[in-house]
This record gives C-alpha cells, sequence and structure tokens, in this order.
C-alpha cells in the first residue's frame, strides 16, 4: 500500500485545500480512521507558521489521528514532532505527517487500537495475600488479615466493573498493599497505570520506599517486577537551567551570603539522584531555591539545552512508563485544574493520562482541593516576589541591567537600558510603595476585627477602608504592575532583534516568568477585593498570618465544589477508590458523598464498606470520658485548669509516654505554661512550635516517657508504635470554629437549602477528626494504652452518641475523673505500666 494510498481522495482534497487556503503554511488536522487504518474524515483544528503549528490539548479523542503538513515537503519527524507524538500515543491517539498537496503521509504513531480488557480474578489477587501467596515469605511474620483480603477483592471488582468505591479500613488493616496487590495485577494484565494520591508526604515515602519494592521483590518471584514511579509538583525540583543562570550571575543576583549556598547546590546537582528538596540534606534558604527550583510557567520545555537531564522531566518520563505513579492530593488537584482550563481529558497535563485512581487519605480531598482551586494572596509572597527583581542591588533587574550595559555601543542594548533604567524601576519602586500601603491599610483594618479575620462579602464595597485610601493603594498597586509589564514586554522585543539575544534568553525568561506572577497577583487581589459580579459563588476573606499581625493574607475559594469534584473527576475516570482510616462519620458515608459530589444523581458509588480493625480493641484499650470537668464553652479557665490537672494525674499512672492534642494552638500554649510549673523535670516536655514536628516526634521516640503537646498536625499521620506512646489526652471535641469564614459560609448555604448546618456538616467532620485523633493510640497489635476525653458534651448532649459510634470498640469508663483515674491505673498496673513499677 502506498503512502497516499491510506487517504480517501475527498480526504487528500480537502487537506490540500486547507493548506493552500493558508498559504502554505502549516495546518494541523484530526482525522478519523475506519478499521483498516483508512483516513475518512479530517477537520482543520490548528493554523500556524511556515515553521510550526499549534498541537493543541484535548481537540482529538482516543482512536483519533493528528495531522500536519511540513511545507519542505520533508516529513522526518523533528524533536518537537516526536515529543507530540508521545503524548498522543498516551491517550491512544496516532500522529502523522503529510506534504502540502496531501499525497504523501508518513505515519510516527499508528492509532492504538482498542485491546479487549483482561479482568482480574478477585480470588487470584486475595490469594496473593493469603499464607501461602508470594508477598508473605518477604514479609517475614504473617499475618492474617480477613479485612486486607475483603479490600483486596472489593477493588479488582472495581477495576473490572468501574465505578466509585467507598472504603473505610480501620488501624492495622493494612489498606496500602490492598489496593497495590490489585492495582499492580491489573497494570501486568491490562498494561495501564493506576495513580495513586495521599495528603501526606509520610504515606508517599512508605509508599514508594518501602512497600512498592517489598512487593516488586514478591511478585519477582512470579516473572513480574512492576514499576512505579513518585512525581512531586514543580517547585521540588532543582532546574539545571536556573542553576546555570544562577551561578553566571550570581554576584548581581544574589547577596554574597548566599553565593556559597548556590555554589554548594551546583556541587551536589551533579551527584543527586532525583534532584529533588528531599534529596538535600540541609533545605535551602527561599531566596536561594527561589532562583533554582522548577517552575512551570519560566521552563521552555524541549527548547531547553538540559532538556534529557531534567530532573523533573526524567520524574515525567518514569512516571509516563510506570504501572502505579504517587502523587499527592496537591498535584492531583493542578492536574485537574489544568485538565478543566484546557478541556484536555484524554492527554498529559501535570500527570500522564490516567483513568484509574486510588486516593488514600481521602477525607481530605475537599479541602486540598479547595485549596488549590482557590486565590491566595500573602504580602509576605508579594514582597518576595518583588525583591526577586531588586533586593537592594541584587536580583534579576540588576543581573539584566548588568547584561544590558555589557552591550557597549549596541543602539537596542542602550535604548533598553533606557527603558529598564528610567521606567522599569520606577514602576517597581511604585509597586513597592503601594502594595506595601495596600497591606499595611488592611492589617490597619484587621485590627478592629476580633480574632483578625474579616469575611469579604459584597457589603465590604461599602467598608469606610475604601475611603480611607484603600481604593487608591488598590488602583496605584495594579497601574504599576501593568506599567512594569508593558516596559519588561518592551525590552523583550528589543532583545528579539538582538544578535546576542540567545545568550540574554534566559535571564529575560526569568523576568516574563516573575511578571506573570505579578499578573496572577494582580488578580488575586482583584478576586478578592473587587471581584466581578457574575460567576460562580464564592467564598472570600482577609485574615492576620503570623502570631505579630505583620503579615496578611487574602483568599478566595469556590463555596461549593462538589459539582466541580464530581465533573472533573468522578465523571472522568473508570475507577476511583477512596479509602482512609476516617471516611465515615458515625458509621455513615453520607457526609464524604455530598461534600464530594458523589451525591449527585445518578451516584456512581457501587461500594461503600467499613473494615473492621484486625485490633483487639477491648483488651489493647481504655477510653475515659470524665464527667465533673467543666465545659469548654461555658469555663474556659476552669477546664485549662482541669486539663493540667488531668495531664499530671495520667502521667503519674503512665510514667509519661503521653500526646496532648488540642483544637487551638490559644489553648496550647496556656496548658503548655501550666504543666511547666506543675510536672517540673519529671517527664520531658514537648511543645509544638518550639521546634520541628519530625525532632519533636523523634524526642518523643527516643525518650520513651515525654509528654507531647500539638494541635491539628498531630492529629493524624502521625505514627508511634509501641511504648513510647500508652496515653493520649483528646482536650475537646474538635468542632470547626462557626465563625471561619469558609465555614461560615458553608453553614449559610445549608440553611438556604433547608439544612441544620451542625448536624450536617459541624457534627460530621468533629465526628471524622475525633476517630483520626483516637487513632494516634493503637498502631499494632502489641500497643496497649487510654484514651481520654475531656470534652463531657459527649455524654451530655444527644449528639454524644453519634460521635462515639464511630469510635474503635475500646473498654470505656465514663465518671467522674476520680473513677476514671482509677480505672486507668489499674489498667497501666495490669500491662507493668507506671512510675512506681
Amino acid at each position: 500500500m502506498s503512502p497516499g494510498s491510506r487517504l480517501l481522495a475527498e480526504v487528500q482534497a480537502y487537506l490540500a485545500a486547507e493548506i493552500d487556503a493558508a498559504g502554505g503554511r502549516e495546518v494541523c488536522f484530526v482525522a478519523s480512521l475506519d478499521a483498516n487504518g483508512l483516513v475518512i474524515a479530517a477537520r482543520a483544528v490548528a493554523r500556524g507558521t511556515a515553521d510550526m503549528v499549534l498541537a493543541l490539548p484535548g481537540v482529538a479523542r482516543a482512536g483519533d489521528m493528528v495531522l500536519h503538513n511540513h511545507p519542505t515537503g520533508a516529513l522526518e519527524p523533528s524533536g518537537p514532532d516526536l515529543h507530540i507524538a508521545a503524548r498522543l500515543h498516551d491517550g491512544g491517539i496516532g500522529f502523522g505527517i503529510i506534504n502540502n498537496s496531501a499525497d504523501e503521509l508518513y505515519v510516527v504513531v499508528e492509532v492504538t487500537r482498542a485491546v479487549p480488557e483482561t479482568r482480574l480474578d478477585p480470588l487470584e489477587v486475595v490469594a496473593q495475600l493469603g499464607e501461602h501467596g508470594p508477598i508473605a515469605p518477604v514479609l517475614g511474620n504473617y499475618e492474617d488479615r480477613p479485612s486486607q483480603r475483603d479490600m483486596a477483592a472489593y477493588i479488582a471488582d472495581a477495576y473490572n466493573d468501574g465505578g466509585v468505591v467507598l472504603l473505610e479500613a480501620g488501624t492495622g488493616v493494612g489498606k496500602s498493599f490492598a489496593y497495590l496487590v490489585p492495582a499492580l495485577a491489573w497494570a501486568r494484565a491490562n498494561k495501564e497505570r493506576t495513580v495513586i494520591s495521599t495528603n501526606t508526604i509520610n504515606l508517599q515515602e512508605q509508599l514508594v520506599g518501602k512497600d512498592l519494592p517489598l512487593l516488586g521483590q514478591a511478585l519477582s518471584e512470579v516473572d513480574y517486577q512492576p514499576t512505579f514511579a513518585l512525581l512531586k509538583g514543580w517547585r521540588n525540583y532543582l532546574c539545571l537551567a536556573r542553576l546555570e543562570l544562577a551561578v553566571a550571575s550570581q554576584q548581581s543576583l544574589l547577596e554574597p551570603e548566599r553565593v556559597a549556598e548556590l555554589v554548594g547546590l551546583s556541587g551536589w546537582a551533579s551527584r543527586t539522584s532525583d534532584g529533588t528538596l528531599g534529596d538535600l540534606p540541609t533545605a535551602p534558604t527561599p531566596e536561594v531555591w527561589d532562583e533554582v527550583s522548577a517552575e512551570s510557567d519560566l521552563c521552555p520545555r524541549l527548547r531547553c539545552p538540559h532538556f534529557d537531564r531534567c530532573f523533573l522531566f526524567r520524574a515525567r518520563r518514569r512516571a509516563a512508563e510506570a504501572d502505579v505513579v504517587v502523587v499527592n492530593h496537591h498535584l492531583l488537584s493542578a492536574d485537574l485544574s489544568i485538565r478543566q482550563a484546557q478541556d484536555n481529558w484524554q492527554e498529559a497535563a501535570v500527570l500522564p493520562p490516567y483513568q484509574r485512581l486510588i486516593l488514600d487519605e481521602a477525607h481530605h480531598l475537599e479541602d486540598v482541593a479547595a485549596n488549590h482551586l482557590g486565590v491566595q494572596v500573602t504580602s509576605r509572597s508579594v514582597r518576595r516576589l518583588l525583591g526577586r527583581f531588586d533586593r537592594g542591588g541584587r536580583g534579576l533587574v540588576p543581573a539584566l541591567a548588568f547584561e544590558l550595559s555589557s552591550g557597549g555601543s549596541n543602539l537596542l542594548s542602550r535604548a533598553s537600558l533606557d527603558v529598564l533604567q528610567l521606567r522599569l524601576v520606577p514602576a517597581m519602586v511604585d509597586a513597592r510603595r503601594a502594595t506595601d500601603a495596600l497591606f499595611a491599610r488592611l492589617i490597619l483594618r484587621l485590627a478592629e476585627v476580633p480574632g483578625g479575620v474579616m469575611r469579604v462579602d459584597d457589603t465590604f464595597a461599602e467598608d469606610p477602608v475604601w475611603e480611607q485610601g484603600l481604593a487608591g493603594d488598590l488602583g496605584d498597586a495594579l497601574s504599576a504592575f501593568r506599567r512594569m509589564r508593558d516596559d519588561v514586554e518592551v525590552i523583550a522585543d528589543r532583545l528579539g532583534a538582538d544578535e546576542v539575544s540567545e545568550r540574554r534568553a534566559p535571564l529575560l525568561q526569568e523576568i516574563r516568568g516573575v511578571l506573570r506572577r505579578l499578573e496572577a497577583i494582580a488578580d488575586g487581589l482583584t478576586q478578592t477585593l473587587q471581584p466581578a459580579p457574575q460567576g460562580p459563588p464564592v467564598v472570600r476573606w482577609i485574615e492576620r498570618s503570623d502570631s505579630r499581625g505583620q503579615q496578611v493574607a487574602l483568599h478566595a475559594v469556590p463555596l461549593d465544589l462538589a459539582p466541580i469534584l464530581r465533573e472533573t473527576l468522578f465523571d472522568r475516570l473508570k475507577t476511583v477508590v477512596l479509602t482512609s482510616a476516617t471516611l465515615a462519620a458515625g458509621g455513615d458515608f453520607t457526609f464524604l458523598e455530598r461534600r464530594t459530589g458523589l451525591s449527585i444523581d445518578p451516584n456512581p458509588v457501587t461500594v461503600k464498606e467499613i473494615l473492621p480493625s484486625p485490633f483487639d480493641y477491648g483488651a489493647q484499650c481504655l477510653f475515659g470520658v470524665p464527667t465533673d470537668l467543666p465545659d469548654p464553652r461555658d469555663d474556659e479557665l476552669g477546664h485549662d485548669q482541669a486539663v493540667a490537672h488531668v495531664v499530671e494525674d495520667l502521667a503519674s499512672a503512665s510514667d509519661g509516654g503521653m500526646f496532648v492534642l488540642f483544637t487551638s494552638h490559644r489553648a496550647l500554649r496556656r496548658i503548655a505554661s501550666a504543666l511547666r510549673g506543675g510536672l517540673g523535670t519529671r517527664w520531658p516536655l514537648l511543645v509544638q512550635g518550639e521546634a520541628p514536628r519530625d525532632q519533636l516526634l523523634r524526642r518523643f521516640r527516643d525518650s520513651g516517657r515525654a509528654i507531647l503537646l500539638g494541635t491539628d498536625s498531630f492529629w493524624e499521620g502521625v505514627d508511634v508504635p509501641g511504648r513510647a506512646l500508652r496515653a493520649l489526652v483528646l482536650c475537646k471535641l474538635p468542632f470547626k470554629v462557626p465563625s471561619e469564614p469558609l465555614t461560615a459560609a458553608r453553614l449559610e448555604r445549608l440553611a438556604e437549602q433547608g439544612e441544620d448546618g451542625f448536624w450536617s456538616y459541624l457534627l460530621p467532620h468533629a465526628a471524622l477528626k475525633l476517630k483520626q485523633g483516637f487513632g494516634r493510640l493503637i498502631r499494632s497489635r502489641q500497643d496497649v494504652g487510654v484514651v481520654v476525653l475531656l470534652d463531657r458534651r459527649v455524654v451530655t448532649k444527644r449528639y454524644g452518641p453519634t460521635v462515639l459510634e464511630g469510635l474503635p470498640p475500646a473498654d470505656q469508663v465514663i465518671g467522674p475523673w476520680a473513677e476514671v483515674r482509677t480505672k486507668c491505673e489499674d489498667f497501666f498496673a495490669r500491662f507493668g505500666i507506671g512510675a512506681e513499677v
């Protein structure tokens, strides 16, 4: 068959006519093929120059072929052609090149024909986890886990039949193996990847550093070597091109005390295997990492001379070939955001194409999506970004001024230097002055608001702060940003005609990239302070962002994420598994389904199961609720005193080894102050905020008898198995603060819908958070310990049974503190735990 014979005559005529109408320049087409690979129809989708044409994402679907012409008549694919062809192939799309008369066709990549899926046998999947399967010998000490096998079977069915599966897996179920084994079995049978998204770095590192290598070792015994990759966000990777630029411009770019750090990074770059922050022995300063980290809007992709060695693109290439790709919820949300903006559901975006997704720690999905899909502007980030232009004679603008002044008699360089010195620098000074004034005015306004957090709604347009000068500050800032943009564009256009522009291009690209960030900040300021009246409902607020109140943050977050998540995630994929130790509030999944859009008809959920923990909570754990402590809402001071008293009593009974978890930093600081006087030096006291979290945990484990006081980040994602942690105090039911802007807006929306926000939002959230906190204690079959909840509302309010129903079935004692304390002492004595044993 000759090349041209793959084109129907009428299609060939259409292609040639469209190319002729474009003056012989490049035109991009999407073609349809029949079962024999014959091109039977085509449509033009983009037109370009004699050298290139856009390859628009999302215009073709699996089974189509993208065609474009080479006006020279040479059909040899270029480097960019091959890159695009590889991307399209991932989505099942072919790629071909034609000449201008369309009588020659060179197919670079054939359309991937649909291959029938090979169904998994759930019994075979489960058998891999059994006593006689390939995994048990590698694990060593085999433990029978019925819930793990059930979970794996449910997930195997979900791969076969599609749909959304909700699986709450209690502590000790071994959920990572329960979903990894069927994911790898599916990849082996069908050559199709699974994306696994987690919330915490700890779980990512466990999956990639421990679980997947172990499974790889086990499955190699059955002639299968699975592949996997960890993908991180752009700024986690070192950019070799930016490092090269920073080293070349170090004298004008960085302060002298930072140059040695930059040289150290340069040496590390030649040794590191993955080029990420996690591989650095010491974290770099933000100023240095800002200059060398990978940035999506600064990256020239294939045009970069370091592309083949690029750490980020090497990771992305590994991910494109991997059976399992591990990411976090933030990166997943970024991928969804870009796919939604580009209407690209078939090709690579931030992540390679995927149709199977496992969401571990899935109870965080809504909050992470809200943070990522919303807008945030902080005074600190604006000052740092303007500082990248100029920091006391160091930065991108001084570096560019040095480059331009080295142009000698070059007229374009001198003209550009004039623009830089006479227009860009004054505009930059005006931008700094205007934004400083704007943020200072907002800080003064927030000083009048209790708690330093102010909801920004439609009535904010009438706030006196506008007449007091906010309108002028905002207008001046936006005007300065526009002038900076215009001046940089003038310099860029002139340098484009400069014979040495290629050498200066990286520096100019850096400035353009930072300028795009300023434009994003301008858009963020507008969206938070003066949004357009149309559009979906958005929650806006302003807050002081540090303890001294010298920083301010502005936020705008979509109010209702449920339909967004449903449309961009659950309706797009074949299989989605949501799992966590806490998905069901009070034994019910309704809260999660409503918050994530799964309850919207038709409901795609096929399985909802709570898989019980294998631990014997009745024997391993005692749960106590004192009923004679002051109500934390009615008597804050009295409750503080009671908490300190309970901690001291319980420490004596357990000889330390205790977590004390709070719902606010203020309460933590008050109790820490009280305990320092009461505990003396008998037990080491570790307080969140006085050292990094990992350092506190390491000291806690090493001590074996320390008392650690923590807030939100210690309620979950913390694993301290063994005797180091044997007592857990939960000071208060973890209700969201109803006055927090996003919470208040969600409660208002529920009220508008005729629902009780407390019962349908605040209570389920608190029940899930309490279960997370409870789960810090018992982490293995050998662990024993006591959990004490110092909030009597759980037994005095009618919502109490709903909260208690979802907790592990520990032995309970409810009564006066003296009774609870005695039961705790008896429990510890039974296991040989205590200060006097």
